[in-house]
């Protein structure tokens, strides 16, 4: 047999190895004690399996030419969008989950508009972003702390504030 894309054939390999990893270490979890209920590992199975059949996919019928994976401005966009995980985590450490949410959908929506929207000026995509920011901010909020009643981070500056 010879290998056409060499690159989808080992990421082929990798993730048959790396799935049945997973299943082996899932099969390792204890079970609920719950008649009929497959406990905590029917998730990872699942998902393994998934990646399984992807990686059997990728040796059968790899790509007829190898491509560039990323550009040089995608990979600029990508540590950009990784950039803003950071901040996030940093913000939500910072300030807490009620301003930080809005804070980063603005600046996600309005890094992803200048490619959604690319005819439109920089003021209307920051209109677009700052409404999309404030309403996506209050939706999550009312389905997270008000709808699930679920804790999230106050931030340190606001518990600081609260203490005075």
């Amino acid at each position: 047999m010879k290998i056409k894309n060499k690159k989808d054939f080992g990421l082929g390999v990798f993730c048959i190895l790396f799935a049945a990893l997973i299943i082996y270490l899932s099969l390792q979890l204890k079970g609920s004690g719950y008649d009929g209920d497959p406990g905590p590992k029917m998730f990872p199975i699942i998902g393994s399996v998934i990646m399984a059949v992807c990686g059997i996919a990728l040796i059968i019928a790899p790509e007829k030419e190898e491509k560039v994976f990323l550009t040089k401005a995608q990979w600029k966009a990508a540590f950009g969008l990784f950039g803003m995980y950071v901040a996030l985590a940093l913000l939500l450490w910072l300030l807490g989950f009620m301003f930080a949410v809005p804070i980063v959908l603005f600046i996600v929506t309005f890094m992803l508009s200048k490619l959604s929207v690319k005819n439109a000026t920089i003021k209307h995509r920051l209109i677009i972003s700052l409404i999309f920011g404030v309403v996506g901010g209050a939706v999550l909020y009312l389905a997270y702390i008000v709808g699930l009643k679920a804790q999230m981070p106050t931030g340190l500056l606001i518990e600081l504030l609260k203490k005075r």
